[in-house]
């Protein structure tokens, strides 16, 4: 049996049909050459008539060589974890810690351990919904009509290591709960409260359904926002829901414009009311006032009456002619030796003179009597002659 030094020139080994010389021969080759010593031991070797085997290794390239390989080997424990980013470290595939801080860090050399590193800063979105044939955002309402639900969520991850391990595959989880949360909404509504009346309210309900439902997984991440991209009907029958559309929104401005006319003839006719019962009111005063007025006047000649009623129904008679003689364009003179000078308004507004008979010689003119006691009898003197002037 031949026998040779192994790689590091100490204990012999046995080479024949044995692999392991083999792969050290190769390694020797590639890391020191075939020059120098083992060159020497090469030829030495052949001389001897022995079989091949691997030379000794200088003891000075032996420590720089292991100094280097562990060097390499513990940097692959460092890494560098971005800004925003949870570093979660594993040994032996089993979580050990957290790193928060961000730049440089160091874990356990590889294989023994790796880091997965977590976005926690950025915000992700998750959108569900019909798209290119897929049917997942079709939803029954509870008046059995079938619509389409377009929806998008926002999350952010809060706890790194919950996000890794807690559920298998979080985003799946987090759509399967979304398409659940979608139809308990919309299937407990009818149709017009999801595409019209409710449409900015029910996605409120699909986002606290949605969290509820996410406390018991323990995800590691915080929902932010659901909102609606989409909702309508059916393209089979989107023609119609227009139109009906169309008719609710025309209710709605027909609505406000009569709403607007209300609130602009209400106030106007409650002012025009207001005015004219004011203006009763001071009519009503008015009237109070003047009968008030003309029934102490009346008190006052009933007094001057009870005192004196010739000569206080003299005095009325006379001034009763004088009122009505005021607005008479007719002017009576009698014509004689002694009739005064009087004015007559020629020539002003349409007077036109004209000779008239004279009056009979004596006229009786009987004043009617206020109290029916007795008549008194006026005689006016003979004219000779009388002349009418006519406006």
């Amino acid at each position: 049996m031949t026998q040779d030094n192994d790689p590091w020139g100490n204990n012999p080994r046995n080479t024949e049909g044995s692999e392991l010389s083999s792969l050290l021969s190769k390694l020797k080759d590639s890391l020191f050459g075939s020059g120098g010593d083992n060159h020497r031991n090469r030829s030495n070797n052949t001389n001897s008539g022995k079989g091949g085997g691997l030379p000794a290794m200088p003891k000075k390239a032996i420590v720089p060589i292991i100094t280097v390989a562990i060097l390499a080997w513990i940097s692959t424990g460092v890494y560098i974890l971005p800004e925003g980013s949870h570093g979660v470290e594993l040994t032996f595939g089993e979580y050990s810690e957290t790193a928060t801080q961000a730049g440089f860090n160091l874990r356990k050399p590889f294989p023994i351990g790796s880091v997965n590193k977590v976005d926690v800063e950025n915000v992700k979105t998750l959108s569900v919904g019909s798209s290119n044939g897929n049917t997942e955002g079709q939803m029954l309402t509870s008046d059995e009509n079938i619509v389409e639900i377009s929806l998008s969520v926002q999350y952010k991850i809060r706890n790194a290591e919950a996000y890794l391990f807690n559920v298998n595959n979080p985003e799946q989880v987090l759509k399967e709960a979304l398409i659940s949360s979608i139809r308990e909404v919309v299937g407990g509504s009818n149709v017009d409260y999801v595409l019209t009346d409710g449409r900015g309210e029910w996605p409120a309900k699909v986002q606290k359904n949605l969290i509820d439902t996410l406390k018991g997984f323990e995800v590691g991440f915080d929902i932010l926002r659901v909102k609606l991209r989409n909702a309508k009907a059916p393209k089979e029958v989107q023609a119609a829901f227009d139109d009906a559309v169309k008719a609710r929104e025309d209710r709605d401005r027909y609505k406000l414009q009569a709403e607007a006319y209300r609130n602009k003839t209400i106030p106007l006719a409650r002012g025009q009311a207001k005015e004219i019962t004011e203006q009763a009111a001071g009519y009503k005063a008015s009237i109070i006032a003047k009968a008030t007025g003309e029934a102490g006047r009346f008190n006052d000649i009933l007094a001057t009456y009870q005192l004196a009623p010739k000569v206080t129904r003299d005095r009325m008679y006379l001034e009763t002619l004088q009122t009505v003689y005021e607005n008479v364009n007719n002017v009576v003179v009698a014509t004689g030796d002694n009739t005064p000078m009087m004015y007559l308004p020629m020539g002003q507004g349409g007077y036109q003179p004209a000779v008239l008979p004279a009056p009979p010689v004596k006229e009786t003119i009987k004043a009617p009597s206020t109290d029916g006691l007795h008549e008194d009898t006026l005689s006016i003197p003979k004219a000779k002659e009388t002349k009418r002037l006519t406006r």
